[in-house]
């Protein structure tokens, strides 16, 4: 315990700095099907119960996502995707320490099981890193993981990806020992952990292929295995799909059938490419490893760089086995998403399982500086010189505060450089910033205001923060103008179609009330839907002269006399003894050749647009389009749309040019 009090203290500050800063940060877009889920599974396993019970619901305080909709009863029959051991785990922790005891809120409580975790991470890269390159390599370690921004702001909201870098690591921690030592006691640990990583996402797998190279690579003397190994390593599976599969309800139905529909779902989201073409060499791409660097401080950067040189080229054999696997470890999550048809979307987080290898790789760097710094500075000084240079990404942490997963290093020019590089990604904060935009409406919307979101989904948004009778929902009222609040998130490709009316709406019609920026760059937009805050030329419409013509395919196209920008469609149409629901499409074009498909006729574009709908009357509104021409495509047929009366096509009056 003496040799690793150091790394005590760094795990230990993590720990306490990360539970007295949990209020700061918002919810993950995941986490609440994660939560629903793990709640109701936890019920079931507790109690045998696939619903709850009334008087549960009832209590004094009851966690927003106990949901008796969403119980056993539901996962039992649907539950593909990524398995729910970590939801489980935190919806113990929030049963615990918030509807038991009342210690934290609701939302903390679940984080407080991410941030114990995370900060066994740090502990144990300390002592990994220690025990082959001594304390000094193994506090640089801890602090590097630490201080890695994306690992810290993440931990403090990410259900899935920091807990299963925990369990990953710790799995590969106790094999290796297992191997080193020749005891099964360490295989058996490193099942268990193996099993809690598993029933948290299928990274794990890719843990297999780094300990056979590594086996390879290091010339591993099976022979020297013993019996006791040998009988640990055969219980190891047997041990990981047990647990497995008791704590997945949802297989016990079907197990065979029910794991390959999650091996569908991981297939389906971990294949079909990657489409910037800026990135790729081949079919190769290389924007998991651009990521990686451009996101990485420069200082852990440059230490972890020293740290593979130094550990695979100038170690003892011993030492440089050990190196080996940690740079296995680093580079193989790397490469999986790099292969040709792999596909990786909004930074790397999906591969965090990297850092600690990068983190253990700094301490050795780190420690390789040090040995070449001159000696007459004392080892006092050379180890206080090498801890200073970590104090400008302690402030920059401090600036970024509760932002820190948004860092961009200044390789290409910060935050704002990315962004301005289009890099993928770049400014996602995965939900984390709508509690900021939150804190700013109860400061400054008035009592009982509404807001809606044009693109995230109402459960994105911890409602629970709210206050004065302020409420969430589908209140967006486009051209009506009611005046709702809008929030959403922003990043590099994210909204995934910004021309979605919704959005497109609300940046090209109204000026923000409030932006969240960091380096310049904006994370969130909050909108008022109001005449006051609409810009110049935005508000008055006429209608349009068109000439109209039915083509080959019975599409209608309405031709206009000059470029317009459009506002609507209206369209009068029978509705007797014909299709109601017709399916197609509406297309524009800017420059009267080339077609744009602006969205599905029957798009979901709010309240407003749906109450202006009926059996005989339809309405399409449009952002503001440049548009020569529209086209109506109608695929169903004896469509009832397709029998028109009457149509009527708005555009701005006049647009001032800005």
């Amino acid at each position: 315990m003496r040799n690793n009090f150091c790394g005590l203290i760094v795990a230990l500050s993590f720990f306490v700095v990360s539970v007295f800063t949990l209020s700061d940060y918002g919810i993950n877009v995941d986490e609440p099907a994660h939560f629903i889920r793990g709640q109701a599974y936890a019920e079931f396993l507790l109690t045998g119960r696939k619903t709850y019970l009334a008087k549960d619901l009832e209590s004094s305080r009851v966690s927003a996502w106990k949901l008796p909709l969403y119980d056993g009863y539901f996962y039992m029959e649907r539950d593909t995707g990524h398995p729910p051991l970590n939801g489980i785990l935190a919806a113990l922790t929030n049963r615990v320490f918030y509807e038991k005891f009342g210690i934290f809120g609701d939302l903390e409580s679940y984080h407080l099981f991410e941030v114990f975790v995370s900060s066994l991470l740090v502990l144990l890269v300390y002592v990994f890193t220690s025990r082959h390159y001594g304390q000094f390599a193994g506090v640089i370690a801890a602090l590097s993981i630490s201080l890695y921004p994306l690992f810290f702001g993440e931990s403090h909201f990410n259900i899935k990806d920091p807990v299963e870098t925990t369990f990953y690591a710790f799995t590969l921690y106790f094999f290796y020992w297992g191997l080193e030592k020749n005891q099964g006691r360490f295989f058996l640990a490193s099942s268990l952990f193996f099993a809690l990583a598993l029933g948290t996402k299928f990274n794990i797998l890719f843990l297999i292929p780094t300990i056979f190279l590594y086996l390879v690579i290091s010339h591993y003397p099976i022979k020297r295995i013993s019996i006791q190994v040998w009988v640990s390593l055969i219980a190891y599976p047997v041990i990981v799909l047990t647990i497995y599969f008791l704590t997945r309800p949802y297989f016990w139905a079907d197990p065979i059938g029910r794991f390959f529909e999650t091996y569908q779902y991981y297939h389906e989201m971990g294949t079909g490419g990657f489409s910037d073409s800026r990135f790729l060499i081949g079919k190769w791409n290389t924007y998991p490893l651009v990521f990686v660097i451009v996101s990485t401080p420069l200082v852990i950067l440059f230490y972890s760089l020293v740290g593979i040189i130094s550990g695979l080229l100038g170690e003892r054999k011993d030492r440089k086995k050990f190196s080996i696997m940690i740079f296995l470890w680093l580079t193989i999550p790397i490469v999986r998403v790099s292969l040709p048809g792999m596909s990786i979307y909004s930074g790397v987080r999906q591969i965090m399982e990297y850092i600690p290898a990068m983190a253990i790789f700094a301490g050795r760097g780190a420690l390789a500086v040090k040995e070449l710094l001159p000696k007459r500075i004392g080892d006092g000084f050379s180890n206080a010189l090498i801890l200073a240079s970590f104090v400008p990404l302690l402030l920059t942490l401090i600036r970024l505060h509760p932002n820190e997963n948004v860092f961009i290093n200044s390789l290409v020019g910060g935050l704002s450089g990315a962004v301005e590089k289009r890099i993928p990604g770049a400014g996602e904060s995965m939900g984390n910033v709508y509690l900021q935009g939150i804190w700013w409406l109860n400061e400054n919307a008035p009592d009982d205001a509404h807001f809606g979101l044009p693109v995230g989904l109402k459960s994105n948004v911890p409602d629970q923060y709210l206050e004065r009778g302020i409420g969430v929902g589908p209140y967006f009222s486009g051209m009506s103008r009611d005046g709702e609040y809008m929030m959403e998130k922003i990043s590099v490709g994210q909204p995934i179609n910004p021309n979605l009316y919704n959005f497109a709406y609300l940046e090209r019609f109204l000026d923000p009330v409030y932006e969240v920026k960091v380096d310049g760059v904006t994370l969130l937009k909050i909108w008022q839907n109001d005449d006051a805050h609409t810009r110049s030329g935005f508000i008055s419409e006429e209608e349009i002269n068109y000439h109209m013509t039915i083509d080959e395919n019975k599409d209608f196209r309405f031709d206009f006399d000059k470029p317009r920008q459009l506002t609507r469609l209206e369209i009068d149409h029978s509705s007797y003894n014909c299709e109601l629901d017709a399916k197609g499409v509406i297309s524009y074009s800017a420059d009267g050749a080339s077609g744009i498909i602006s969205g599905d006729l029957y798009s979901l574009q709010g309240p407003y647009a749906s109450s202006l709908r009926t059996n005989s009357h339809h309405v399409y509104f449009f952002a503001a389009e440049e548009a020569k021409w529209v086209k109506v495509s109608i695929s169903t047929k004896n469509s009832c749309i397709a029998r028109i009366d009457q149509v009527k096509i708005f555009g701005l009056e006049n647009i001032k040019s800005e």
